[in-house]
Parts: structure tokens; sequence; C-alpha cells
């Protein structure tokens, strides 16, 4: 068992424990010790702190003292180099005004020298200008009254001649007359075969430049036919068609070359016929089509044949196929007479026309540009050429020999290849 640690207060007879008097003795004691070491420090610590802040405030007074110090050396030290830069700038201005006075006066008696040679030049011109003009008038005198003796004489040996010349002329006017009469006779006779063969010739070229693929035959001359066969060929060389060519070149449509045309067409299995022709019948104006012959003019018939050889070409392609073969042919047949295959080719011959006479527009413009510019250099070296000659003959062998313009090398002489393209 535990020995106990309760007593009896011997005077009022308290039972109490010792060792909770003990305990509560040891930390009274322990607290006062404790108090009075919390009571030290704070007062080592309050005396710290009114040290520091003596020190704080000693320690803003010396910087208030240097920085007054500071400012003043700093006023004093900007007052010196402002009147330093003053004066420096002072000596500097007056050394640039003076420098822009000697400049100004320099450039003055400069102008002034300039003025006085202007003066002196144009003195010389007027006085060369007045010599020229002397000299002029004398030699135009010269040249008048020379022309006017010359002129005198020439017509007194021409008036000599006159009366006999003129009894020569009148016996040979008439007879140029009947002579001419005759010859236009005959040239009005051969003429319209000449062109007529001229333009076959030249439909010939065309189609050959145009389909150099194509088969192009020409009709003999004095053999029963029409003028060119074209055989149309595709891509791959097979034949499709033939068109038949008929070339007029007279003042009026004939009715039977349509007829004529037609026989012609049997002879040859052409399929299809072509007549082109400067005189129109009736109610067509560029291209249209009479009984199954396309009618054209010479301009027109390129974008007309255009459109029928490739009609020709979708025909043959046509018959290759096997398939609704007599319902495509139909389709194709009837498409190549009607309205619209018409208009599509008025309209494609149309565009190229337009654009022929615009190529033929711009090539006369342009023609008429170098003409215009050719008559200009002509004026130009003219009145060159003339003003050397004046000074050669106001100075003579005073100056340096002038070469003519145009003398050796005359720019007017354009090769007859760049004129014409």
């Amino acid at each position: 068992m535990a020995a106990t640690t309760r007593i009896n207060c011997p005077r009022c007879g308290h039972e109490f424990n010792v060792e909770d008097v003990l305990a509560k003795q040891i930390e009274e004691k322990y607290r006062n010790e404790m108090n009075l070491s919390i009571t030290k420090i704070q007062e080592d610590y309050a005396t710290k702190e009114l040290s520091l802040k003596q020190r704080e405030n000693e320690i803003k007074q010396q910087q208030a003292d240097i920085d007054l110090k500071v400012t003043e050396k700093l006023k004093m030290e900007t007052d010196k180099a402002a009147k330093q830069l003053k004066t420096q700038f002072e000596h500097q201005y007056e050394q640039r005004l003076k420098s822009l006075s000697d400049e100004t006066e320099s450039a003055k008696k400069e102008i002034s020298d300039l003025k006085n040679a202007k003066i002196e030049n144009e003195q010389l011109k007027r006085k060369l200008k007045d010599q020229e003009q002397d000299l002029v008038l004398k030699y135009e005198q010269k040249l008048t009254e020379r022309l006017q003796h010359e002129t005198e004489t020439i017509q007194r040996r021409e008036s000599e001649r006159v009366d006999l010349k003129l009894k020569e002329r009148d016996e040979l006017i008439g007879s140029l007359s009947r002579q001419v009469e005759e010859m236009r006779r005959k040239a009005e006779q051969g003429s319209m075969q000449m062109q007529g063969e001229v333009q076959e010739l030249a439909v010939e070229e065309i189609l050959r430049s145009m389909f150099p693929v194509d088969l192009i035959e020409e009709v003999g001359k004095g053999i029963k036919g029409a003028d060119v066969i074209h055989t149309v060929r595709n891509r791959i060389g097979t034949d499709c068609g033939k068109i038949l060519y008929e070339s007029k070149r007279t003042k009026t449509f004939v009715q039977d070359w349509i007829s004529k045309l037609k026989a012609d067409a049997l002879i040859v299995k052409a399929d299809l016929l072509v007549i082109i022709t400067e005189a129109l019948p009736e109610g067509i104006e560029k291209i249209g089509q009479r009984d199954g012959v396309w009618i054209c003019t010479y301009n027109d018939f390129k974008g007309l044949v255009i459109v029928l050889r490739e009609n020709l070409i979708k025909i043959a392609d046509a018959y290759s196929s096997q398939t609704n073969k007599g319902e495509k042919m139909q389709m194709l047949y009837d498409y190549l007479m009607s309205n619209e295959f018409l208009m599509q080719a008025n309209a494609i011959v149309e565009g190229f026309n337009s654009l022929q006479d615009s190529y033929i527009r711009e090539k006369r413009a342009m023609e008429r540009i170098w003409k215009e510019r050719e008559k200009q250099l002509e004026k130009v070296l003219l009145n060159t050429n003339h003003f050397i000659g004046s000074i050669k003959g106001i100075a003579g062998t005073s100056i340096p020999q002038l070469k003519e313009i145009g003398k050796s090398d005359n720019i007017l002489e354009l090769p007859d290849s760049e004129i014409q393209s």
C-alpha cells in the first residue's frame, strides 16, 4: 500500500495533501522568477529602443546637413558651367555671323559677275542676230534676182516650144484617146476572167493554209466542173466528206450558178456546195442558203468553211457509230439546215470579220503615223541643214565645219518590209 501524503492541521484540524501544498509553493516561486525575468527583458528592450530612436534622429540630422552641402555645391558648379557655356556660345555665334557675312559678300560678288556675263552674252547674241539677218537679207535679194533672171530666160525658151507642143499634143491626145478606148474595151473583157482566176487561187491557198490535213484539189481550166474540191479529213486522216466551191467575181448574181453547181456535185459526189461571190442574191446580206447551196462573200467564206467542215466531221462520226445511227444522222442534218446553225455560222464569220477589220484599221493607222513622222523628220532635217548653211555663211572658216544631217545616213529610208508590216 502506498504511503499517504495527507496530514491534519494541528490548529484547525483540517486535512490536506502535502504534495499539493509543495507543488503550489514551487509553482508560485517559479512564476515570480519568470515575472522578474520578463520585466527585466522589457526594461532592456525599452532602453535599446530609445537608444535606436536617438541614433536614427542623429543620422537624419547628419543626412540633412549633407544634402544641404551637396545642394549648395551643385548650385555653385551649375552657375559656373552655365557661365562657361554662355561665354563659349557667344564666341561661336560671333564667329558664325562673321563667316555668314563673308559668304554673303562672296555670293553677291558671284551674282554680280554672272549678271555682267549674262548682259555681255545677250549683247553678243543681238549683234550676231543682226549680222545674220543682214547676211540673210543680202543672200535672199541676190537669190531673188537670180531666180527672176532664170525665170525670164526659161519663160522665153518655153514660149517658143509651147506652140509646137500644143499642136503635137492635140494630135497625140486624139491618137491616144482612140488607143485607150480600144485597150479599155479589151481590158474589161479580160479583167473579169483574170479577177475570177485570182480569187480561185486565193481560195485554194487559204484552204490549204487553214486545213493542212485536208485534200484541196483544183479543177483545171477548160475542164467542166466547179473550181475547187475540198475533201475533209479528221485527225486520223479519214475522209469525212467533200465540199465543192464555185468562185465568182461579177457585178450581178446569176441564178443558173446554183443548178450548174448541183450538177457538178453529182459528178464528184460532194456533200456540201458553196458559192463565193461578190454579188449576192436578194435576201442574203453576208451568208445564206439558197436551194441547198451555201452562198457567201469572199470575206465571209473562211468562217463559213470552218463551221461546215466541223459539221461534216460530226456527221462522219455519227456514220461510224452503230447506235441510233439513223436518229443521229437526222439530228445532224436537221441542225445543219436549221436557222440556229445559220445564226452560229453568221456569228463566227462576223467575229472573224471584226478581227480582220480591226487588224486592217490598225495597220492603216500605223502607216499613216509613219508617213506623218517621215514628213516631220524631213521638215526638221531641211530646217536644220538651212540653219547649218546660214551659220557657215556667217562664220565662214572661223568655226569648225558642221556636218549636215542626212547626207551619209538617211534615217528616212526605212526598209520596205518594216513599212508594210
